[in-house]
């Protein structure tokens, strides 16, 4: 009778069960009977069910021969722990990642890292200056056990532009403006205004919409948001209202303001009917009759922006 010599095998607890009896050295005899930590089924071991240890081998003796036996020492190492995928967006302002704390699970500590191009990568990620892309962590595996792998896909966004404050002033009978158009700078597009009255489509209306001051706001997550504001002021031309009188030629004179309609400005300036200049009094039987002007200069615009898309 002949069980063998004893022999030995190394697993990973992801391999697929082995024939103990493949182990044995030597020429030994089938038939025999396997036992050990764990119970053994067909002679085979499974390194992912059962239990590493010393397994022996049995040939039952023929009295008055004793029994011969041969163990098989087996090992089982455990594949490392990489983590979970990850993946972060930041800012470009923001602050060194830990690439590390970034993985899900629970990864083995003593890894190493590669940047996206495959070159050696220190665990650090800093927004603005390493490029974008898949970090990858890999802990090498005890043999026979393979090294592991997770990865960290890193995504850098840059915070807007959003100009510089900007003003305009309008008449109440302009045409509707872009306010976007009134920021200085290089303001990029997109974000939402607010201000006095409800801004539709970027635009400022100056004879339905208060003057004040208007609110850009633009983000993009994670970057904190930025605002500008363009100033609106509006102004609004008031002579009055068209007025007609009839007098005596005995009457005395009549200052023609008064009889202007309306809330007119005051500080305007009178034209006769032929068109010269007249001194807003009107004295019957004297001055023609006609039509007097009454003029209110408006107050000029502020220069417009050269026109930026939206």
């Amino acid at each position: 009778m002949d069980a063998g010599t004893p022999g030995a095998v190394t697993l990973c607890s992801t391999d697929a069960a082995v024939s103990l009896f493949a182990q044995l050295g030597g020429t030994p005899d089938a038939g025999g009977a396997w036992s050990g930590p764990s119970p053994v089924v067909g002679g085979m071991f499974n390194p992912g069910s059962m239990s590493a240890g010393v397994y022996t081998y049995t040939i039952t003796g023929t009295a008055p021969c004793p029994d011969a036996t041969a163990t098989v020492t087996t090992t089982i190492n455990t594949p490392p722990d990489p983590g979970v995928d990850g993946a972060l967006t930041v800012c470009s302002t923001d602050g060194a990642v830990d690439l590390f704390a970034q993985l899900g699970g629970t990864p083995d500590a003593g890894g190493t890292w590669t940047a996206p191009g495959g070159g050696a990568f220190g665990a650090t990620f800093t927004p603005g200056t390493d490029a974008d892309g898949v970090y990858t962590y890999t802990v090498n595996g005890v043999a026979p056990c393979p090294s592991e792998t997770a990865t960290v896909t890193m995504t850098t966004n840059t915070p807007p532009d959003p100009g510089v404050d900007g003003a305009i002033t309008l008449c109440s009978t302009d045409a509707a403006v872009s306010l976007f158009a009134q920021l200085g700078g290089t303001p990029d597009a997109g974000g939402a205004w607010s201000g006095p009255s409800p801004v539709v489509g970027g635009m400022f209306n100056p004879a339905n919409m208060n003057a004040g001051v208007c609110t850009h706001r633009h983000r993009t997550a994670p970057c904190p948001t930025k605002q500008r504001t363009v100033t609106t002021t509006i102004n609004t031309p008031g002579p009055g209202v068209d007025g007609a009188l009839t007098v005596c030629s005995t009457d005395g004179a009549v200052d023609l303001f008064a009889q202007l309609g309306g809330t007119p400005d005051a500080g305007g300036t009178w034209t006769a009917p032929g068109g010269g200049a007249f001194g807003a009094t009107f004295t019957p039987g004297t001055d023609a009759d006609g039509v007097y002007t009454y003029t209110v200069n408006g107050v000029a615009l502020a220069p417009a922006r050269p026109p930026r898309s939206p």
